[in-house]
């Protein structure tokens, strides 16, 4: 049932692509015409993006190397300021003596 109408709704777009097809030579030279600017516009676009792509990748890297950079050096000085904090641990023995003048007790 499906099939059969499916059939007969194939067979009539092909008789309307026949009939189209014996249209006056002017209208198939503007399609041509219109489709080939068309074409010639999607290419000029792409040929954009590529271009603005290639201007923005280096940008890109450049940033990201940059601030990796910036990473590995806060990352070297937190290393360098836990070991000077661990040196300053291990080797300062000094022991810091007073009085308690007053403390309140609660």
């Amino acid at each position: 049932m499906f099939n059969s109408s499916f059939r007969q709704q194939a067979a009539a777009w092909q008789q309307q692509f026949t009939q189209r097809k014996r249209g006056n030579i002017l209208q198939r030279l503007l399609a041509w015409l219109v489709l080939g600017l068309m074409l010639i516009v999607a290419a000029a676009i792409l040929l954009f993006v590529l271009l603005l792509s290639w201007l923005v990748i280096p940008i890109v890297i450049y940033r990201y190397r940059q601030k990796m950079r910036r990473f590995a050096e806060a990352a070297q000085q937190a290393g360098q300021a836990a070991q000077n904090q661990q040196t300053a641990q291990r080797g300062d023995s000094r022991v810091i003596e007073g009085e308690v003048l007053h403390k309140d007790e609660r």
